[in-house]
């Protein structure tokens, strides 16, 4: 092992001389963003512990309706299967640090320096987990490039097809709006499930670029239909209370390429399936320089983890572009 660069006296001459008075590390404050939307959320995100590299799943069609029999009329049967197989696989992060013998032995900041590395590199992979699991799964929801629903389309879709050979219809195109929030809860209420009866989602949470974060809690929040002379009641608020409004900064087109990332909303009950499967937490550790052919110390962290679309049920999306 011969790893080169990282923290050094070259490369931060100023930390081993004895006029240094303070380095100026940066203070993350992402998290204090009102209504942050984290990768730990489990209302958000379903969250498990992974014992397998390959995760493997199938949608259940569910037993259908009940019918009505005539009297001593011979029953019927009713199949009920599980089909649609997907598989999500363990994915790896890594950060390594080298610090050189020198560095560790002689800067002026001592153990504080290593401590801010080990700090930094906790706070970078919170944002890596944050930043991943959104963008995978919210963030794909329309486009369907890095992960679809067992029936090979994108979460959000006009042509979902249930184990039963019944359509489904996620995607909407209203922009958010008292009336596009509307159309959206429909969508949701009227719901099919697997096996072509009512699902009856209920509206229980939504997750949106930050940019949409005003307008969200406006258009729920007023006890008056928003943006209009009318003085009737807002349903949004009357009737579903304290809706879980969650935003994210990598949902906006800063950081989000997909099409329509600044108009595009997401609204999910509690049976939402975006799910983030993990294998290993963050570990760090202190490799010694006996250990490296350069003589070097090794800050070494790692994390293990999967996110995904389990099935359609539970969500709407829309892209805002109507």
């Amino acid at each position: 092992m011969n790893p080169t660069g990282g923290h050094t006296t070259g490369l931060s001459p100023d930390a081993f001389q004895t006029a240094i008075n303070g380095v100026a590390y940066e203070e993350y404050m992402r998290e204090q963003q009102p209504s942050y939307l984290s990768a730990q959320d489990g209302f958000f995100f379903n969250q498990s512990q992974a014992s397998e590299m390959v995760y493997i799943w199938d949608e259940d069609s569910n037993v259908g309706g009940f019918l009505e029999t005539g009297e001593q009329e011979t029953l019927s049967n009713d199949d009920t299967f599980i089909g649609n197989t997907k598989t999500a696989r363990q994915r790896k992060w890594t950060k390594q640090i080298p610090v050189s013998f020198e560095a560790f032995k002689t800067e002026q900041e001592g153990i504080n320096k290593r401590a801010n590395i080990g700090r930094q590199i906790g706070d970078r992979a919170r944002l890596t987990q944050d930043k991943n699991t959104i963008l995978d799964t919210y963030g794909d929801a329309f486009d369907g490039n890095v992960s679809t629903c067992p029936d090979g389309d994108a979460w959000a879709s006009n042509s979902h097809t249930t184990l039963k050979s019944v359509n489904v219809d996620n995607l909407e195109t209203a922009a958010l709006s008292a009336d596009g929030l509307w159309t959206g809860i429909q969508s949701l209420a009227n719901q099919k499930a697997q096996d072509g009866e009512a699902g009856s989602q209920v509206f229980e949470g939504m997750v949106i670029p930050f940019v949409l974060l005003k307008t969200a809690h406006e258009v729920l929040d007023s006890e008056s239909v928003p943006f209009s002379g009318e003085n009737q009641d807002n349903v949004m608020h009357t009737l579903y209370g304290d809706v879980r409004v969650k935003a994210s900064i990598f949902l906006g087109s800063t950081y989000n390429s997909n099409s329509n990332a600044n108009t595009s909303y997401h609204l999910v009950s509690r049976n939402q399936q975006a799910s983030r499967r993990v294998l290993t937490g963050l570990s760090m550790e202190l490799i010694e320089p006996k250990y490296t052919a350069n003589d070097t110390y090794i800050e070494r962290a790692r994390y293990m983890e999967s996110h995904f679309i389990q099935s359609w049920f539970g969500y709407v999306g829309s892209n805002g572009t109507a």
